[in-house]
C-alpha cells in the first residue's frame, strides 16, 4: 500500500511537467506588423507631357519629272521663295528637238487626214452615179479612219513632248523656306531624284507619340500646352489636327499638334517641344481614389480585360485593416490607369478606410495583423 502512495506524487509530478511543455509549445506567435494607408487622395483628370519634334506643317520633297543636265540653280538652304519661284532648270534642247519632231509628225497626219478626206468624198459623190463600186468607197472611208486616228496620236506625242519640255523647269509648289539642297549646275539628274525640301513659312506642327492607354482621350481640335527647352518660361498653345489610326512602334499612335499664337518666338523645324496634354473628361464625372501600387495584390489580380474599369475590367485585391477586429480582409477593387507610383481605383474602396501597403504577398483574408507606428519600430 505504500508503494502505491509513493508512486502517485512521482506520477503527478511527471504529468504535469508534461502540461507545462505543452503551454509552452501552443503558444501564439504575435500578429505581423503592416504598414497602413488611409485611402484619402481622390483622382483628378490627368495631366501627360510627352516629348516631340517641330515639323512644319506643310513640306515637300522636289525633284524633276524628266533626267537631264541641270543648267541653272537658283536657290540656296534657307532662302525663302514664292510660290511658282523657278529654282532649277534643265538643259532643253534634246526635249525641244523631241517637241518640234512631234509636231512635224502631227502636222504629217493631218495631211494625210485631209487627203483622205478629200478621197472618200469624191468617192462618195461618185457611187450614187455609178462610176466606183461600194468596195471603193468601203475602202476610202477605211483610209480615212486610218488618217485621223494618226492624228489622234501625233497630237498627244505633241502633248507629252510639251510637258517634258515643261517638266524641265523645277518651280516652288509653295512659298516657303529652302530645308535642303543636293543640286548643284552641270551635273546630271534622274528623274524623281529629290534635288530640294520646302517647308512653308507659316504654320508649324509637333507630332508627338501618344501610348495606347490614353490615346482614345485624344480629340481632333483638343486644346493642348506646348513648351521648349530653349524658351524658357514660355508656353504656348496648340490643337490637335491629325491622330493615326494605326499604332507605330511601342503601340503608341502618332499625333500631330498645329501650334498657335507663336507671335515672335524663335521656334523651327526639327526643335525639341514637350506637349502637355489635360484630360479633364478623362474621369467621366466618376470618382476615384489613388492609391500605392504596393497595395495591389498582383498575384491575385483579374486582369481578364484590357479595357479598364470603365468597361467592367480589370480586378485587382487589396487588404483593408479593420482596426476592431485587428484584422485585414481581402478585397477586390476596378483598377484605372497608372500614374507613377500611384494606380486609380474606381471602386470597392472608401474614404478613410485603412489599406495595407507593404507585404501584402504575405497576407491572407481575414489574418489578424498589427498597424505599423514609428515608436514601436524604434523600440523594437
Amino acid at each position: 500500500m505504500r508503494s502505491w502512495s509513493l508512486l502517485v506524487p512521482i506520477v503527478l509530478s511527471l504529468g504535469l511537467a508534461g502540461c507545462d511543455g505543452d503551454v509552452e509549445d501552443a503558444a501564439v506567435a504575435p500578429p505581423p506588423v503592416v504598414k497602413l494607408e488611409t485611402v484619402s487622395e481622390r483622382a483628378t483628370g490627368q495631366v501627360r507631357s510627352i516629348s516631340g519634334v517641330v515639323e512644319a506643317s506643310d513640306r515637300s520633297a522636289l525633284s524633276f519629272q524628266v533626267g537631264g543636265r541641270v543648267t541653272e540653280v537658283n536657290a540656296s538652304v534657307g532662302e525663302t521663295v514664292v510660290a511658282g519661284q523657278v529654282l532649277a532648270l534643265l538643259d532643253r534642247t534634246n526635249y525641244q528637238i523631241a517637241l518640234d519632231s512631234a509636231r512635224s509628225q502631227l502636222n504629217s497626219a493631218r495631211a494625210k487626214r485631209s487627203e483622205a478626206k478629200e478621197d472618200l468624198d469624191r468617192k462618195l459623190a461618185l457611187i450614187d452615179k455609178g462610176f466606183v463600186t461600194q468596195a471603193a468607197v468601203d475602202s476610202a472611208r477605211a483610209a480615212y479612219d486610218g488618217a485621223a486616228a494618226s492624228v489622234s496620236v501625233s497630237m498627244s506625242d505633241v502633248e507629252r513632248a510639251q510637258k517634258d519640255l515643261d517638266r524641265t523647269v523645277l518651280s516652288a509648289p509653295f512659298a516657303g523656306i529652302i530645308s535642303s539642297r543636293d543640286i548643284d549646275p552641270f551635273v546630271e539628274v534622274n528623274a524623281g531624284t529629290t534635288l530640294f525640301e520646302i517647308q512653308s513659312d507659316g504654320n508649324l506642327e509637333v507630332q508627338v507619340l501618344v501610348p495606347e492607354t490614353i490615346i482614345r482621350e485624344v480629340d481632333y481640335g483638343q486644346p493642348v500646352s506646348v513648351s521648349f527647352p530653349t524658351l524658357k518660361g514660355e508656353v504656348f498653345g496648340g490643337a490637335v489636327s491629325e491622330i493615326a489610326s494605326r499604332a507605330e512602334a511601342g503601340n503608341a499612335f502618332a499625333v500631330k499638334v498645329t501650334l498657335v499664337e507663336l507671335g515672335d518666338a524663335d521656334v523651327r523645324t526639327g526643335m525639341s517641344a514637350k506637349v502637355t496634354f489635360n484630360f479633364q473628361s478623362y474621369l467621366n464625372g466618376r470618382e476615384a481614389f489613388l492609391i500605392p501600387l504596393t497595395a495591389i495584390s498582383i498575384q491575385n489580380a483579374d486582369l481578364g480585360q484590357q479595357n479598364g474599369p470603365r468597361n467592367g475590367g480589370n480586378e485587382a485585391p487589396v487588404f483593408v485593416f479593420d482596426p476592431e477586429k485587428e484584422a485585414v480582409f481581402e478585397r477586390f477593387v476596378s483598377l484605372g490607369d497608372i500614374r507613377g507610383n500611384d494606380i486609380e481605383i474606381f471602386s470597392g474602396l472608401s474614404e478613410g478606410e485603412q489599406i495595407v501597403t507593404a507585404g501584402v504577398a504575405f497576407l491572407h483574408d481575414g489574418m489578424a495583423a498589427r498597424p505599423w507606428r514609428q515608436n514601436r519600430q524604434q523600440n523594437q
